[in-house]
C-alpha cells in the first residue's frame, strides 16, 4: 500500500512539472502588451540600523529612541541618584516603506496618493510592529493644492525640520507628529497662505485619564491652524497660529465620588510659531521658534493645569489654565557632498514655573518640573553614495528641575520653586542608512 501511495505521489508530481513545463512555453510564445493602466507607483524606502548610549536614565519613547530629556533624580536613603544609571541599545524600528502613487488629472487638478509606513509601532506596547506614518490624497492645480488624509502636524514644517539622525528629530524643542487633516494650501506669488482642520490618531492629548484623543473628539472641534508663507530663491519664512480646544471630562462627581453630573466644560488653547530657512552655496540654516499651549500631542512642552473646587452642590468644580513654555531652536549644516557637518542648539524656559508650583493642581501635559532645558547636537555624516550613508551625533540635553517635595497634605507632593536641581544626559548615536 505504501510503495503504491509513493508511485501515485511521483505520477502527480511528473503531470505537474509537464503542465507548468507547456504554460511556461505558452507564456514565452504570447507577444507582451504594455499595460493600459494610467496610473503609475512608485517605490521608495531606506534601513536605518542605529546605536545609542546615554549617561543616565532619560524621559522618552519607542524602547527610548524618542529622547525627550533627562529624567529627573530620585535618591535612595544613602543620597544616590537612582537615575544616574547609564544605557545602551540598538535599534532598527524606523525601517520605511513608501508608495508614490500618480495618475490622470481630475476635475483639473493634478493627482497624487502617497503611502508610508515604518516599524515603530503607533505605542511602546506595539514596537516592532508595521504603522502608518503618511496616507494621503493630494489635488494640486495652477495655484492651490487640497490634501486629504494623514500627514504632518500642522506645526511640523517639514522643509524646515532639522537634519539630525534620531527618532525625536529635535523634539521635544521642534515639534514631531502625524495627524489626520484636510490642508488647503493658496498662493499668491511667492507667499502661501495654508489652512488645516486636523485630528488626532497615534499622538494624543493628555488629560486626567492619560494620554487619549477622546479630549479633542468630545469637543467636537478640529485642531485649526492658520499659516502665512514666503517662499523666495533662497530664503523661506513663515508664520502659525494653531487653535486646539479639549473637553477634559464628560461629568463630574460628588466628593464621595457616588454621583456623576454631566459637564460640556471645554479649554481652548492657542499657540504660535515663526520659521525660517535660508539656504546659499552647499549651506543651510534653519529656525524656530514656539509659544506651545498644551502641545503634548506635538511632542513638544506644555499643557494645563486642572484646579479643583467643590461647588454648591457639593460636586466637584473644575478650572483651566495653560502652563506654556517658550522655546527657540536651530539647525546649521552642510547639504552636499560627501562630508555633511552639521549642529542643532534648543532652549526651551517654562514662562509659568514659579506661578504653577502648588499643591492642589492637577498638571496634564510635558515638562511640568521643567524650569528650563537647552540641548546642543553636532554631528557628522559621511555619504558614501547610491543611497548608503553614516552618521556619527553627540546629544547633549541640560534640564533645570524643580525639586518634588511631600506637602504634609494627604501624601501630595508639590514641585518648590526654592529647591531646584539640575542634571544632564550625552546621548552618543552612530546610524546607517541605506535609502532606495
Amino acid at each position: 500500500m505504501k510503495k503504491r501511495e509513493i508511485l501515485l505521489w511521483i505520477v502527480c508530481m511528473a503531470v505537474s512539472l509537464c503542465a507548468t513545463a507547456q504554460s511556461d512555453t505558452s507564456a514565452k510564445n504570447t507577444p507582451v502588451r504594455p499595460s493600459s493602466s494610467p496610473f503609475s507607483i512608485q517605490w521608495h524606502g531606506m534601513v536605518n540600523p542605529v546605536i545609542f548610549a546615554d549617561t543616565r536614565q532619560v524621559v522618552s519613547g519607542r524602547e527610548g529612541m524618542m529622547l525627550f530629556y533627562p529624567a529627573s533624580p530620585v535618591f535612595d536613603e544613602a543620597g544616590t541618584d537612582l537615575n544616574a544609571v547609564p544605557n545602551l541599545n540598538m535599534l532598527a524600528i524606523t525601517a520605511r516603506l513608501s508608495a508614490t502613487i500618480t495618475g490622470p488629472d481630475v476635475l483639473g487638478a493634478k493627482m497624487k496618493g502617497y503611502i508610508e509606513g515604518d516599524f515603530t509601532g503607533a505605542t511602546n506596547e506595539s514596537i516592532n510592529l508595521f504603522r502608518l506614518r503618511h496616507a494621503y490624497i493630494n489635488m494640486k492645480w495652477q495655484r492651490s493644492e487640497l490634501l486629504f488624509g494623514q500627514y504632518w502636524y500642522p506645526m511640523v514644517i517639514h522643509e524646515i525640520m532639522p537634519e539630525t539622525q534620531p527618532l525625536n528629530m529635535g523634539a521635544p524643542f521642534h515639534p514631531y507628529a502625524r495627524y489626520n487633516q484636510i490642508r488647503y494650501l493658496y498662493r499668491i506669488g511667492p507667499v502661501a497662505l495654508i489652512g488645516t482642520a486636523a485630528f488626532q490618531l497615534d499622538n494624543k492629548s493628555n488629560g486626567p485619564f492619560g494620554a487619549s484623543t477622546q479630549y479633542i473628539r468630545s469637543s467636537c472641534i478640529p485642531e485649526f491652524n492658520l499659516q502665512v508663507r514666503y517662499e523666495g530663491q533662497h530664503l523661506m519664512a513663515g508664520a502659525a497660529a494653531n487653535l486646539l480646544t479639549v473637553r477634559p471630562r464628560t461629568y463630574v462627581t460628588d466628593t464621595l465620588s457616588l454621583r456623576k453630573l454631566a459637564t460640556n466644560q471645554i479649554y481652548t488653547s492657542a499657540s504660535f510659531s515663526l520659521y525660517a530657512r535660508y539656504n546659499w552655496s552647499q549651506w543651510a540654516i534653519k529656525a524656530q521658534t514656539l509659544l506651545s499651549d498644551n502641545l503634548y500631542e506635538g511632542c513638544t512642552l506644555g499643557g494645563y493645569i486642572e484646579t479643583k473646587n467643590i461647588n454648591s452642590q457639593g460636586y466637584y468644580s473644575y478650572n483651566y489654565r495653560p502652563f506654556t513654555f517658550t522655546t527657540v531652536w536651530t539647525d546649521f549644516g552642510r547639504t552636499t557632498g560627501q562630508w555633511r557637518p552639521g549642529i542643532f542648539l534648543g532652549y526651551a524656559v517654562n514662562n509659568d514655573f514659579e506661578s504653577i508650583l502648588t499643591s492642589d493642581d492637577a498638571p496634564y501635559g510635558r515638562g511640568i518640573d521643567i524650569q528650563y532645558l537647552y540641548r546642543i547636537q553636532p554631528r557628522i555624516g559621511y555619504y558614501a553614495g547610491h543611497g548608503l550613508s553614516f552618521g556619527f551625533e553627540i546629544e547633549h540635553t541640560f534640564a533645570q528641575f524643580g525639586e518634588r517635595v511631600a506637602t504634609g497634605n494627604g501624601g501630595e507632593y508639590r514641585y518648590s520653586a526654592t529647591s531646584r536641581m539640575a542634571v544632564s544626559n550625552t546621548r552618543f548615536i552612530l546610524g546607517a542608512v541605506y535609502a532606495f
